[in-house]
């Protein structure tokens, strides 16, 4: 047998993106921080025990302890300058400890979809970094060193600029001279390699952006994410500079007079506090998504989303997009708001007052006239059969609501300590037209003068619809018992080699009682041939067991129909809330 010997090169990489502020201090605090966590990871060293050989016994021992062999300060640099500025700078390195053999060099920097700025080794950096340091150099055990240079700010016109340093350790094999070798085995060693990337920003306050109307914007949806609508876009850069920017939506339509702007986010900065998280940072030659969720209900109908880049306040860029809304597209904000018409919504769309705890015995209902006419509007209270409600008093019910303008209405439950049950009923809207056309739209409404009756839902069979290939799960839910219940299915669905998507319908929206309805779990990507896994949970009221669901099936979108291979039925504890 010959010998042979493996060596397997990791790096330790401290990278920066876009998803914090950008200030030094916090930057290296975060770096410490990361460092701390690196340094508790270990290495295993698997390799043959030669006394076990005949029994292909293996042991496993800890040989190394995985740490960055340096820290630097800062990790980001941010600096405010000009145009043809020299700007010096300086980056303290620090050995934690280890003889290290340090490589310093300015490095392209790239930006994923997400916003999250990575380092591209492969790509030319940009020349405008000089260091006025040795870029190789060695550093002994506990040893600081310097790392200085000077930036020089090209005459670009943008406002911002950002440049890379990859600073790299090239490491040590983790093999131990001293431990005798098996010339006839396989022995394996570890180089740990420890870079930083570090990063030089810098605002040049430059005021003619000719070259941010390069900016464009590819594509502009309106899509539903977890049944509320999401604008989504994509900003490109076809530039090789950076620019800092921001971009403001808005949602025009003709029943819409007045619609209320919105501000895209990168994904990597969604979890920014206040207007941090609108600022959009776009590198060189790159693309970006940007998101934002809508808030206004969105009326059936031919819709435009219009998007423009603004720097401080001015707009640039603007472009429009055309959507198609339907009336069911974003089923999470209709258990929130509720369509009267095309053009005039309330909220919310279900009404709930009681005198037990945690109920309120007033609710305000607001009514939004988007349309460029006045509307006229009446509403009542019934019960289920039809009756009269005369414990709610309103204080109005023959209103008009003028265009653009929100019309708002309370509703308070009036105490009456005859009664200690629920009483469920509807709110009857009635528009009156130009013509004399009534058009009618009813809400779901629940007294609670006692505790509500216990929910009786029963579910029929998941079942699969496959239309031109694609395929999507039904589910059936009926309401046997007396009163409105809200109701929320998740859907998983899982493959043969671990991934799984998570589909979910109901949103809460309560089911009236004797109603079917039917849940639909639509993926967003084609399924293709293969078993899945299908877990199935939907909840009720908190004090309720959740209903769940678990089927195996087999699918073939372009063949034969769905086969159920094994399925099972049971509750579990719903979560509150």
């Amino acid at each position: 047998m010959t010998k042979s010997t493996i060596v397997v090169a990791i790096a330790i990489t401290a990278a920066v993106g876009f998803t914090s502020p950008c200030i030094a201090q916090t930057r290296a605090a975060q770096a410490r921080a990361a460092q701390t966590r690196a340094a508790q990871t270990r290495a295993a060293q698997t390799r043959t025990d030669p006394s076990n050989q005949s029994s292909d016994a293996r042991r496993v021992t800890l040989t190394q302890t995985v740490e960055p062999s340096f820290h630097i300060e800062p990790i980001v640099h941010r600096f405010d300058a000009r145009r043809g500025e020299v700007i010096p700078f300086t980056f303290l390195i620090r050995s934690t400890g280890k003889a290290m053999d340090v490589t310093v060099s300015p490095v392209k920097l790239r930006q994923e979809e997400s916003g999250i700025i990575l380092h591209d080794e492969q790509g030319d950096p940009a020349d405008a970094i000089r260091f006025t340091s040795e870029t190789e150099f060695e550093l002994a055990p506990g040893q600081s060193h310097e790392i200085t240079g000077e930036l020089t700010i090209p005459l670009a016109k943008s406002n911002f600029l950002s440049y890379g340093v990859l600073v790299r350790d090239n490491g040590q094999v983790s093999a131990d001279p001293d431990r005798p070798s098996d010339p006839n085995g396989t022995n394996a060693s570890i180089r740990f390699v420890t870079q930083y990337v570090l990063r030089i920003d810098v605002e040049t306050g430059e005021k003619d952006l000719s070259e941010m109307n390069q900016l464009t914007f590819e594509q502009g949806t309106v899509r539903s994410s977890n049944g509320m609508p999401v604008a989504r876009t994509f900003l490109v850069n076809p530039t090789n500079f950076a620019f800092e920017c921001s971009v403001r939506g808005e949602i025009e339509s003709s029943a819409n007079s007045r619609p209320t702007p919105f501000w895209m986010i990168m994904p990597s900065r969604v979890n920014l506090p206040d207007e941090q998280r609108y600022l959009v940072r776009i590198m060189p030659n790159s693309k970006v998504r940007l998101e934002a969720g809508i808030e206004d209900l969105l009326f059936p109908g031919q819709q435009t989303l219009k998007l423009s880049i603004t720097n401080g306040r001015r707009s640039l860029t603007e472009e429009s997009f055309s959507i198609d809304v339907k009336r069911d597209d974003y089923p999470a904000l209709q258990s929130k708001l509720a369509y009267v018409d095309d053009s005039l919504s309330v909220e919310p769309s279900q009404i709930e007052l009681g005198q037990i705890a945690g109920a309120n015995r007033t609710c305000t209902l607001r009514f939004t006239n988007s349309s460029v006419a006045e509307r006229a509007v009446e509403l009542r209270l019934e019960d289920l059969q039809g009756n009269p409600l005369e414990q709610i008093r309103l204080s109005s019910s023959d209103f008009d609501v003028r265009s653009g303008r929100t019309k708002t209405v309370r509703a308070t439950l009036l105490n009456d300590h005859d009664l200690d049950q629920a009483i469920y009923g509807k709110a009857i809207i009635e528009l009156v037209n130009q013509n004399g056309k009534k058009e009618r739209q009813e809400l779901p409404l629940a007294m609670l003068y006692g505790k509500p009756p216990t929910p009786q839902i029963e579910l029929a069979g998941l079942q699969s619809l496959e239309v031109d290939g694609f395929t999507s799960f039904l589910l059936a839910v009926t309401n046997q018992g007396a009163g409105y219940v809200p109701i929320h299915a998740d859907l998983q669905v899982a493959d043969e080699h671990g991934h799984a998507w998570r589909l979910s319908d109901g949103y809460g929206r309560w089911i009236a009682p004797g109603e079917t309805r039917e849940l639909r779990f639509i993926p967003e990507q084609r399924l293709v041939k293969g078993n899945y896994q299908l877990s199935l949970g939907l909840q009720t009221t908190p004090d309720q067991p959740a209903k769940t669901q678990t089927l195996i099936i087999s699918l073939d979108p372009d063949g034969a129909e769905t086969e159920s291979v094994t399925a099972n039925q049971g509750s579990q504890p719903a979560k509150a809330g």
